[in-house]
C-alpha cells in the first residue's frame, strides 16, 4: 500500500511538472508572437464558427489555446462537481470537446447546450452525471448558436433566439442519441455526430425555408506547424510515460489491447488506466505519422481530429483497427481531386469506423474508409456546415449501409459452414453405419462357420 501511494505521488508530480512545462512553452511562444489574447478571444467568440473555421487563424494561437483551456477546465470542473466516474468514454468526450475548441466551439456558444441538458435531466428525472457525455457532445451544433447570434442581423432578439435554440437542442439530444444508436449498432463511435447531423439537417432546413443566410467558409492556418508538432509530441510522449508509471500497466498486455476489436469496448474499464494512456500516446504519434506521410501541416481542424482520435483511444480505437480505415481513405483519394487537407481530416475522423475493421476484418475496414471519403464530401450540404461532427454523421450513414450487407454475407458464410458441417456429419454417420453393418456381418459369418 505504501508503494502504491508513493507511485501515485510520483505520477501526480510528473503530471504536474509536464503540464507546467507545456503551459510555459505555450506562454513563451505566444509572448514571442506578441498577440493580444483577449482581443483574439473576442474575435473567436463572435465568429460564425461554421465549417471550416480555424480559431488559430481567427484569433491567434494564444487565444485559441486559451479558449480550449477554458472549455477543458469548465468540463473538468463539471465532472468533479457531478462526481462523474472517469471512464474511456468520458476521456474521449473531454478530449474531443477540447480538440473542437480550436475548430468551432467557444466558451460562449457551448453553454446553452449544457443548460438544455440540465432541463432535460430535471424533466426526465435522470441524473445529470449519467447524461454528461451526450450533453457535452451536443455542442457539436454550437455553430447554430454563433450563426444566429452574430450573423443573422445581430440584435437582442437574435441573441435570445440563439440561446433558446441551444437550450432546445441540449434538451432533446439525449433521447435522440439513444434512438439513433440503433441505426449503426455501435459501429460508429461518434454516435452524437450522427445524431447531430440528423438534427442539424432538420434545423438547417427550417432556416433555409425562411431565407436565413448560411454562408460556408474556409479559414485554415498554416504558420504554426512546427510549434504544434513539437507541443503534440511532448504531450503524447507524456501520456506514454504516465501510462508506464501506473501500476496496472503491464506492457506485455498492450498487445492484447491493440488486437481488441474496439466494438463496445471501454479500454479503461477493461485494461485499466495505464494501458489506456499508453494507447492514447501511441495513437497520437500514429496520427502524426499519417499526416507526415500525406504531407499535411498541423492547424486547428487537424488538431481537433488528432485529439478526437487520442480521446477515443481510450474507447475503441487502436493502431490495428484504425489502419484499414486510413488506408481506405487514402486509396479513395486516388483519381479524385480531393485536397490533401480534406483527405487527412476525413481520415482522422473516419477512424470512428474502427469497430468495422475490428469485427469484420481489414477488407471491410478499407471499404468503410473508402466509402466514408466519398460520402463526407457531399453530406455537409445537408446541415449547411453547422454540425461540427460532420464526419461522425457520414460514419453513421456508412455504418448503417454496410452493416446489413456485412451481416448478410457473414450469415451466408456461417450457413455455408453449417451446411458443410451437416454434410460431414451425415457422411461420418453413413461410414459408421457401414462399419457397424460390416462388423455385424463378420460376426454372423463367424458364428455360421463354427456351427
Amino acid at each position: 500500500m505504501h508503494r502504491f501511494h508513493h507511485r501515485l505521488r510520483v505520477i501526480k508530480w510528473i503530471s504536474t511538472l509536464l503540464s507546467c512545462l507545456i503551459l510555459a512553452f505555450l506562454a513563451f511562444y505566444v509572448i514571442q508572437k506578441k498577440e493580444n489574447i483577449l482581443i483574439g478571444l473576442a474575435h473567436i467568440i463572435t465568429s460564425p464558427a461554421i465549417l471550416i473555421t480555424d480559431f488559430i487563424l481567427v484569433g491567434g494561437i494564444g487565444a485559441a489555446f486559451l479558449n480550449a483551456l477554458l472549455i477543458f477546465i469548465f468540463n473538468f470542473i463539471l465532472i468533479r462537481i457531478l462526481r462523474v466516474k472517469i471512464t474511456g468514454i468520458v476521456v474521449a468526450c473531454l478530449l474531443t470537446v477540447f480538440g473542437f475548441s480550436f475548430f468551432g466551439k467557444n466558451i460562449l456558444n457551448i453553454l446553452p447546450f449544457y443548460i438544455g441538458g440540465i432541463f432535460y435531466c430535471i424533466y426526465a428525472h435522470e441524473e445529470l452525471a449519467d447524461n454528461f457525455v451526450p450533453i457535452a457532445f451536443s455542442s457539436a451544433l454550437a455553430p447554430f448558436v454563433s450563426e444566429i447570434a452574430f450573423q443573422v442581423g445581430s440584435s437582442e432578439s437574435s441573441y435570445v433566439g440563439a440561446i433558446i435554440l441551444g437550450i432546445a437542442i441540449g434538451f432533446v439530444i439525449c433521447p435522440l442519441a439513444k434512438k439513433m444508436y440503433h441505426f449503426h449498432e455501435g459501429f460508429n463511435l461518434y454516435n452524437l455526430g450522427f445524431t447531430g447531423g440528423i438534427l442539424g439537417a432538420c434545423i438547417a432546413s427550417v432556416l433555409k425555408l425562411y431565407d436565413v443566410p448560411i454562408k460556408p467558409q474556409y479559414l485554415v492556418s498554416t504558420e504554426h506547424h512546427f510549434f504544434l508538432t513539437l507541443l503534440c509530441s511532448i504531450l503524447f510522449a507524456s501520456l506514454i510515460i504516465i501510462g508506464l508509471l501506473i501500476k496496472d500497466a503491464h506492457i506485455k498486455q498492450y498487445g492484447k489491447l491493440i488486437r481488441d476489436s474496439g466494438f463496445h469496448t471501454d479500454f479503461m474499464k477493461k485494461y485499466g488506466y495505464g494501458l489506456s494512456f499508453i494507447n492514447m500516446g501511441v495513437m497520437g504519434f500514429f496520427c502524426m505519422g499519417f499526416l507526415f506521410l500525406e504531407g499535411q501541416s498541423l492547424n486547428g481542424p487537424i488538431l481537433a481530429g488528432i485529439f478526437t482520435v487520442v480521446g477515443f483511444a481510450a474507447y475503441g480505437k487502436t493502431p490495428l483497427n484504425t489502419f484499414p480505415i486510413l488506408l481506405g481513405v487514402h486509396l479513395a483519394s486516388y483519381g479524385s481531386n480531393t485536397p490533401v487537407f480534406s483527405v487527412c481530416l476525413s481520415g482522422l475522423f473516419g477512424t470512428a469506423l474502427a469497430p468495422v475493421a475490428g469485427v469484420y476484418g481489414v477488407l471491410w475496414g478499407v471499404v468503410a474508409g473508402w466509402l466514408h471519403l466519398s460520402v463526407v464530401q457531399s453530406i455537409g450540404i445537408v446541415h449547411g456546415g453547422l454540425n461540427l461532427y460532420n464526419n461522425g454523421f457520414s460514419c453513421g450513414i456508412v455504418a448503417s449501409v454496410l452493416l446489413p450487407i456485412m451481416n448478410m454475407l457473414s450469415e451466408q458464410k456461417a450457413k455455408s459452414k453449417l451446411n458443410l458441417l451437416k454434410r460431414h456429419k451425415v457422411y461420418i454417420q453413413t461410414i459408421n453405419r457401414h462399419f457397424e453393418e460390416k462388423i455385424k456381418e463378420g460376426e454372423f459369418h463367424e458364428k455360421t462357420h463354427k456351427n
